[in-house]
């Protein structure tokens, strides 16, 4: 199912809600959330192969997409999972009516992006893990969502 410019579906997002702001990730290439070197490596790319992202929360995955949240520093981190010709896309929407986010991952499969954001202390953010086409600006379906996630990291 192809969805239009703004993020339609089961969640957040409505049909009257604009079009979320599109922002191209940082490529931090197959090492993932705070992984530089040694023990933490391993575990991200054993991590990569299971969608899973270690120092993160709210790991949400998709068909070609996985997508989450690490508090310190209000990061989006966002995987491509499968070579499709799409880009990855992790949403972030708020529960205290920030526009939403979409960050984009241009940097290919097995690669990581990370989008820095500055997000209310006291609020929660959601995430919705799907594919996006930079070609027409299209995002694709299936999706997934996370629960809500509070910024702080306090559960």
């Amino acid at each position: 199912m192809v969805l239009g410019g703004a993020l339609l579906g089961t969640g957040p997002a409505s049909a009257a809600e604009e079009a979320p702001e599109i922002v191209e990730g940082v490529d931090m290439g197959t090492q993932g959330p705070f992984a530089q070197s040694g023990t933490d490596a391993v575990a991200t790319r054993a991590a990569a192969t299971t969608t899973a992202a270690p120092s993160c929360v709210g790991t949400t995955a998709a068909y070609g997409s996985t997508a989450c949240f690490v508090p310190y520093g209000d990061v989006v981190w966002v995987l491509d999972t499968r070579k499709d010709g799409m880009s990855a896309a992790g949403g972030v929407y708020t529960d205290y009516g920030r526009a939403s986010r979409v960050c984009v991952n241009k940097a290919g499969v097995n690669h990581w992006v990370k989008c820095d954001y500055d997000y209310w202390e006291k609020g929660n953010i959601q995430l919705r893990a799907l594919r996006y086409d930079s070609g027409t600006g299209k995002f694709y379906v299936p999706d997934a969502w996370s629960d809500w996630i509070p910024v702080d990291g306090k559960y």
